[in-house]
């Protein structure tokens, strides 16, 4: 049975057009505005690596991070009958999907997901499984693709990668009958919903079709920590993701992949 639409749910998100605007006409800036308190493994030292970001690179690491997350939601913009929200909007979920199909996939704002999701989607055989599982090409100086297991594999970006965890990213899309239930609250982040599923015995279903990709740029938080120990080195890093990624091999399957990698490349070549 096709899916009716797709759900896509933004975790908290900082207001970087806000920070990027505030930055630049010199006013002073709250970390707690893009640092929440209660969200484990950012850095400690976060407000110490933004300020060198902007003492080393022309772009700042706000207006980068706008950016980045502008590339993130033109490719949500595409795509066919998608619901965009927040998470703080998923209360009201139930008015907005109805007796309606689909699956839901909670994302972060750097990544990126396919224009004909939906139809690639309404082949599957969705109707036993919890939560439907693909494969995820993650961009960056070194690009692959998460392919669970032993599992076959159409199509790769860069090299094949096994997953980290049950759930990687966004590459988990949650049934209706889930994401109507009190386990969604549960299944937000990737790693802590690994956990739980296993607990709770929610079955997934993994599917060979990539769907999405995460965009892990020099700006992303588990980039950027290192920057203080080497902030040369960090130069030499951006310079070296810039060319690599501008060299990366895209399948045609994936050719929705080839104009954000160009509007990233184009971002950090001016940086």
């Amino acid at each position: 049975m096709p899916l009716d639409q797709i759900v896509l749910v933004r975790r908290r998100s900082p207001d970087w057009r806000g920070l990027a605007r505030d930055y630049d006409a010199g006013l002073p800036i709250d970390p707690l505005r893009y640092r929440p308190t209660d969200v484990p493994g950012l850095p400690a030292d976060l407000p110490r690596c933004i300020q060198l970001w902007n003492e080393l690179f022309a772009v700042n690491f706000f207006r980068c991070r706008q950016t980045i997350k502008e590339i993130s939601e033109r490719t949500l913009g595409q795509v066919k009958n998608a619901v965009v929200i927040a998470e703080t909007q998923l209360r009201q979920l139930p008015d907005l999907v109805r007796d309606s199909r689909f699956l839901l996939f909670f994302f972060d704002d750097d990544d990126l997901f396919a224009p004909d999701m939906l139809d690639q989607l309404s082949a599957l055989d969705l109707d036993d499984c919890d939560i439907a599982v693909f494969p995820l090409v993650r961009l960056g100086e070194y690009s692959y693709t998460f392919v669970r297991g032993d599992r076959s594999a159409g199509v790769v970006v860069g090299r094949r990668q096994d997953f980290r965890y049950r759930f990687q990213t966004n590459n988990y899309g949650i049934s209706s009958r889930i994401a109507l239930s009190p386990h969604l609250e549960y299944l937000k982040e990737h790693a802590d919903g690994s956990s739980y599923a296993d607990d709770q015995k929610l079955t997934d279903s993994y599917f060979d079709v990539v769907v999405s990709a995460t965009n892990k740029t020099p700006c992303s938080l588990a980039m950027i920590r290192t920057l203080p120990s080497a902030p040369d080195e960090y130069r030499a890093l951006v310079r070296r993701y810039v060319d690599r990624l501008g060299q990366l091999e895209v399948p045609p399957p994936l050719d929705w992949l080839t104009s954000p990698i160009a509007e990233t490349t184009t971002l950090f070549r001016g940086a």
